[in-house]
């Protein structure tokens, strides 16, 4: 027992990752904003965890809202920050993205691994824990879980692309989410009666190749149709800068290579790479 209580000593400060995995610590910033309209008292929040005020968990819990800059804890009261408030009610898809990518980029050590990767594939966990260890100064039996807590943060923060060759590629910027389930908080009691169900704009029905749609609140969205009924969409805002444009275009030139490291032989029908027809 004396024994492993040194282990623990020794072990540096903060070298746990969050108590509260990324998905899991969205999950309670969307909680907090729908039940408590993003301020909370302790006692709120006790019934949001599902924890006492004074246990363990909720200590670790509120820390890691901390730590992934979704949140503040002051005077017994968590009040939920900008990130926070962008990703539990979004007024964009690109902001509900960028906050996401914030939040995952507050913790350090998953911050060193990304900058070192993006854009790049993702290492085995072997090679990934041993990055963990040397640049970040982790302690050996402690990497494997902040492996597993960084693949899970990344893909929770849409930073994953999963290939069609089975590899994933880390990517620079995250996947755009055009759904947003978490709504606006709703006070309990109203005067008017309930508010109604927004109407959705509808698109029109698919057509065969390139569709471009023009939509007057958010820019020029663009679907097009694939092999298997499946669509590939892009979405640029409207009011850019000249700025945004260059970026855009880098980005276009950057998914040329990607999109061939994407195409499979034969898996249509059509023609493969050496000319022949797909059986």
């Amino acid at each position: 027992m004396a024994d492993e209580n040194m282990k623990i000593d020794r072990i540096p400060r903060g070298s746990n990752p969050p108590y509260l995995r990324l998905a899991e610590a969205f999950e309670l910033t969307k909680n907090i904003y729908e039940q408590a309209g993003s301020v909370a008292s302790y006692n709120h929040m006790s019934q949001l965890t599902g924890n006492s005020t004074s246990s363990s968990s909720f200590v670790r819990k509120l820390a890691s809202l901390r730590w992934y800059g979704l949140a503040t804890d002051q005077e017994k009261t968590v009040t939920l920050t900008e990130i926070g408030n962008a990703i539990a009610a979004p007024q964009t898809p690109e902001a509900a993205s960028e906050a996401k990518k914030r939040a995952f980029l507050n913790v350090e050590v998953f911050a060193r691994v990304y900058d070192r990767h993006k854009g790049k594939l993702l290492p085995a966990d072997e090679f990934l824990g041993n990055i963990i260890e040397q640049d970040c100064k982790i302690p050996r039996d402690l990497s494997p879980v902040w492996v597993i807590a960084f693949k899970e943060g990344a893909k929770a923060a849409d930073l994953f692309l999963e290939r069609a060759d089975g590899k994933t590629q880390i990517l620079d910027s995250p996947i755009l989410t055009t759904h947003v389930q978490s709504r606006p908080h709703i006070p309990v009691s109203w005067e008017s009666g309930p508010p109604k169900e927004p109407v959705s704009p509808s698109l029109p029905p698919p057509q065969e190749g390139s569709v471009t749609v023009p939509i007057s609140a958010s820019g020029h969205y663009s679907k097009i149709e694939v092999s298997g009924g499946r669509y590939a969409e892009f979405r640029i805002p409207d009011r850019i800068t000249a700025r945004d444009a260059q970026k855009i275009k880098k980005a276009l030139v950057g998914y040329e290579s990607l999109l061939e490291s994407m195409v499979s032989d034969d898996d249509d029908g059509g023609p493969s790479k050496n000319g022949t027809q797909g059986q």
